[in-house]
């Protein structure tokens, strides 16, 4: 693992003429939610004059590529929205490849994600109601409910999930047949500058997959089918060639080490410094390169290819 910052120029022009594709988290390398980290929007525009081409790749489904592509615009970043990945369209292919049209679908998630659902043409699941009486009775009798036409179960970000929709699931997963997708793993999300953390939607999923004892099929980072859609989509021969940045070891790191990609680390989110000293993960998750932000990456840049 080496600091960027630290290279001679000889190294970093071949670092810099290593690879052609950037993949690229947001949330913690290109913005702090809707807040872009200093120096990155210049950092982009930069290496995009350099001819590098960019796919921004997040597991965020709590927003359409639609929103993400206008709020990015307004920060000043220069990215076409069909660069923009999240789990959604992976997901719908996958259900889609299943012959699950017109079937019933229960999805743990926002209403985003719930809308493109709907609009493949599967059938979304009803959730069962947001309050109850302080019943264990009535709440059994609730999360107990199952018909038999509920196919498969998806579980990612709600910010309206309740006690009662998880154990829904659950009974739903009971059946063996039920196909079982889980949405983003991370556990915590920063917001803002502050190092405010926020729960992620991955400690739900761990309890569901827990509860299930079954575990669920990922369709976002670190998944290889995330890859696979990513591969066809952007058409990505060389994987060599290709340069992932992100913020977390293991979601970022761990997607780029799973699928063969160069990674470059970034301390601008959720790592810091102590997370390579102190290196619990696998070693193909190991990052080749860091960097505190894509400001410093900007200015390494700069110095050996100039203005």
């Amino acid at each position: 693992m080496q600091d960027l910052t630290k290279l001679t120029n000889q190294e970093l022009e071949e670092f810099f003429n290593s690879f052609d594709i950037i993949l690229s988290d947001i949330d913690g390398v290109l913005r702090n939610v809707l807040q872009p980290i200093s120096g990155s929007v210049n950092a982009v525009k930069f290496l995009q004059k350099m001819g590098k081409r960019f796919v921004l790749v997040t597991n965020n489904t709590s927003k359409s590529i639609e929103t993400t592509y206008q709020e990015l615009k307004v920060a000043g970043f220069e990215i076409e929205k069909s660069e923009i990945v999240s789990p959604i369209a992976p997901i719908v292919a996958y259900l889609q490849k299943q012959n699950l049209v017109n079937k019933k679908v229960f999805v743990i998630g926002m209403g985003v994600l719930k809308q493109a659902i709907k609009d493949a043409g599967f059938i979304l699941a009803p959730y069962g109601p947001d309050r109850i009486k302080d019943s264990r009775e009535e709440f059994c009798s609730l999360a107990n409910e199952d018909d038999g036409t509920v196919e498969a179960v998806i579980c990612d970000v709600d910010l309206n999930l309740n006690y009662l929709n998880l154990q829904k699931a659950e009974t739903f997963l009971k059946r063996p047949e039920v196909i079982f997708i889980g949405g983003a793993p991370d556990v915590k999300f920063p917001v803002g500058t502050g190092g405010r953390i926020l729960l992620g939607p991955g400690i739900f999923l761990r309890i569901l997959e827990g509860m299930s004892k079954r575990t669920s099929i990922h369709m976002s980072k670190p998944s290889p089918f995330l890859n696979d859609y990513i591969m066809e989509k952007y058409g990505i021969k060389d994987r060599s060639r290709a340069l992932f940045i992100g913020d977390v070891i293991p979601v970022d790191m761990a997607f780029a080490g799973n699928c063969g990609y160069k990674k470059l680390l970034v301390l601008s989110g959720l790592e810091s410094k102590s997370s390579l000293e102190n290196w619990g993960y696998e070693e193909k998750w190991k990052p080749e390169f860091y960097v505190n932000s894509l400001k410093e990456m900007h200015e390494m840049a700069l110095r050996v290819f100039g203005k």
